[in-house]
């Protein structure tokens, strides 16, 4: 974000994709912008528009990153814990990693394709939504010439159970308007 922007240009800003509920700029602690914010929106449609409509968008001589924002740990949970909070859904899906055996990674890896990717997706939300299902080993979308998304891309899983629970999970499940198509990778 340009550092002069404050949260209420912010708002005014992504109001343009649907109802803006809160808008924060990060401020450090000489109460400065650190260049990067958040913003809730009202739904998920409003959510996805924002991202097609302002990622890239050149504001104020900067250029936006706009994505969904990245979960990390639930302080109520173990330090392992990571949750996922599915679209459409009040509540996370909590995945330990400790309990589903991560620790030997590299034995059964196997591999997902998911294809059906909204454009807009990058390695790091394909490799946050299926880490509900098990621990992720890498996770890569599919890059044209130009730099843009394929529209599919790849989830190395640490084990085949996970593998396994990724794919039923996840084929069909829909993601921000579009169905994925997720089976094991040739």
């Amino acid at each position: 974000l340009p550092y002069r922007v404050r949260w209420q240009d912010l708002k005014d800003l992504f109001r343009r994709a649907g109802t803006v509920l809160r808008a924060d700029v990060s401020l450090g602690p000489d109460n400065r912008s650190r260049g990067y914010g958040t913003v809730l929106l009202a739904t998920a449609e409003d959510a996805g528009r924002a991202i097609d409509m302002l990622n890239g968008y050149s504001w104020q001589t900067r250029v936006l990153e706009v994505r969904p924002d990245r979960l990390g740990t639930v302080g109520d949970f173990d330090a392992a814990a990571t949750s996922y909070v599915p679209p459409g859904s009040a509540y996370p899906v909590v995945y330990d990693e400790f309990a589903y055996g991560a620790g030997d990674a590299g034995a059964g890896m196997r591999n997902l394709f998911v294809g059906n990717l909204p454009f807009h997706i990058q390695w790091q939300d394909l490799k946050d939504l299926f880490r509900a299902a098990g621990a992720v080993a890498r996770a890569d979308v599919a890059l044209g010439p130009d730099g843009r998304s394929r529209g599919f891309g790849t989830v190395v899983y640490a084990s085949e159970e996970g593998a396994e629970r990724g794919r039923r999970m996840f084929d069909g499940y829909e993601f921000n308007g579009r169905p994925l198509k997720v089976h094991y990778d040739k």
